[in-house]
C-alpha cells in the first residue's frame, strides 16, 4: 500500500498536469482571438467569398467557404481559427452552421428550402439532359445557373451549358429551340439554353469571378471527359478557385447509332448550308427582338459567332458583378477593411 506522502505527490502531479492543460488550451484560444485578420490574406479572401454569394442571398458553410475562397489553404486548422475570428469580431455572423453578412438570418431558411427544391428539380435536369445529349452534334451537356449551385426557387429555370461539334453549333441549337417550342410550349422552366460553344472554342474569353464561378460549378451531365478538357482550357479559374481539384472521372460516352446516322446525313454540304442559314437567321432574330439595345451591350450579352452562342439579354454577368463590387465598397466603408482584390467590374 502506497504511503500518504506518495498519494499526496500523485495528486499534486495530476493537479499540475490538469492546470498545465487548461493553461495551454487558454493560451491557444487567446492566441486565436488575437489573430491579425485585418491584413491576413485568408481572412480577406473569406470575406470576399461570403460577399460574392451574398449577392444571391446565399449563406455558406465552412466547407464551401474553404472550397470557394480565392486564396490557397495550406493549414486547415489556421483557416478554421481565422474563420472563427471573423465571427467573434462581428465581420461575419454564424447561425446553424452557415456564415453570412448582416443580421438577417432568414437567408438560412431560404437557402435550406432552395436546396430541397434543387434536389427535386435535379430529376428534371437529368431527364432533359439525356434528351439534349441525343440531338445531332451535341458533344457535352452541363447544368449551369442556380441549379449548379444547388439552389432553386419557384421561378427558377434549369439552365444548360452545351458543347457541340465544330461547324454545327447553330444547327444543333436551332433543333433544340424547335424542340422546346413544339413540345415544351416554348417554356424555359426545364429547358433554358443560354450558352453554347463548340469543341474548338472551349476557352471562355471573360476572366472574372463570375465567369470562374460559373465554370467550376458546372454540373457534368453528359461527357465527363470533355468537361475536363473544358476546365483545362480555362485554368485561369485557379486565380479565383485555387483550392478546386479537377474531377478524376474522364469517361467519354458512346454515340448511339441513331444519332450517328442523323449526323452522317447532315455532315455534308447540306449541313453546311443549314448551319450558315440558321446562324444568320438567329442573329437577325436577336437584333430585331432587341433592337433597342445598344450595340456594345448587344455584343457583350448576346454574343453570336460561328463557334459560340451566348444569349443573356438580362446582362446577368455584368449586373451580378456590379452588385458584387458595390457590396465590396459598402463593406469597406462600414468596416475600414480593404478587401477588394480587383479594380472593379465593367459597367453595363
Amino acid at each position: 500500500m502506497a504511503s500518504p506522502a506518495i498519494k499526496i505527490q500523485a495528486v499534486q502531479n495530476q493537479l499540475a498536469f490538469e492546470i498545465a492543460t487548461v493553461q495551454k488550451a487558454t493560451t491557444t484560444e487567446a492566441a486565436s482571438n488575437f489573430l491579425p485578420i485585418k491584413n491576413h490574406p485568408l481572412a480577406l479572401s473569406f470575406l470576399r467569398t461570403v460577399i460574392y454569394f451574398d449577392v444571391f442571398d446565399y449563406p455558406l458553410n465552412e466547407k464551401e467557404i474553404f472550397a470557394y475562397c480565392d486564396h490557397k489553404i495550406t493549414d486547415i486548422n489556421l483557416a478554421r481559427k481565422i474563420l472563427h475570428r471573423l465571427t467573434t469580431t462581428n465581420y461575419l455572423n454564424l447561425d446553424s452552421g452557415f456564415y453570412y453578412l448582416g443580421n438577417d438570418n432568414s437567408k438560412i431558411k431560404r437557402r435550406v428550402e432552395g436546396n430541397k427544391l434543387a434536389a427535386k428539380r435535379m430529376r428534371d435536369a437529368r431527364f432533359y439532359s439525356r434528351i439534349i445529349a441525343m440531338f445531332p452534334f451535341t458533344r457535352g451537356v452541363y447544368i449551369s445557373g442556380s441549379l449548379s449551385k444547388n439552389y432553386m426557387d419557384k421561378e427558377s429555370d434549369i439552365d444548360y451549358f452545351i458543347i457541340t461539334k465544330p461547324g454545327r453549333l447553330w444547327l444543333n441549337r436551332t433543333l433544340l429551340v424547335l424542340f422546346k417550342r413544339l413540345f415544351l410550349f416554348n417554356s424555359n422552366r426545364n429547358f433554358c439554353i443560354n450558352y453554347v460553344i463548340d469543341t474548338d472554342n472551349l476557352a471562355i474569353p471573360e476572366r472574372n469571378v463570375y465567369a470562374a464561378t460559373e465554370t467550376v460549378l458546372l454540373l457534368p451531365m453528359y461527357n465527363h471527359k470533355l468537361f475536363n478538357d473544358f476546365l483545362e482550357a480555362n485554368l485561369w479559374f485557379r486565380e479565383y478557385y485555387p483550392n478546386y481539384s479537377l474531377p478524376q472521372q474522364r469517361t467519354e460516352p458512346r454515340i448511339p447509332l441513331l444519332k450517328r446516322l442523323a449526323e452522317k446525313m447532315l455532315d455534308n454540304a447540306l449541313g453546311d448550308k443549314l448551319e450558315n442559314y440558321f446562324y444568320k437567321l438567329s442573329v437577325r432574330f436577336w437584333k430585331k427582338k432587341h433592337k433597342e439595345m445598344d450595340k456594345t451591350l448587344f455584343e457583350r450579352n448576346l454574343k453570336s459567332a460561328r463557334g459560340i452562342s451566348r444569349y443573356h439579354p438580362q446582362r446577368q454577368q455584368f449586373r451580378i458583378l456590379d452588385v458584387y463590387y458595390r457590396k465590396i465598397r459598402e463593406f469597406e466603408t462600414a468596416t475600414g477593411l480593404l478587401i477588394n482584390k480587383e479594380s472593379g467590374a465593367e459597367s453595363n
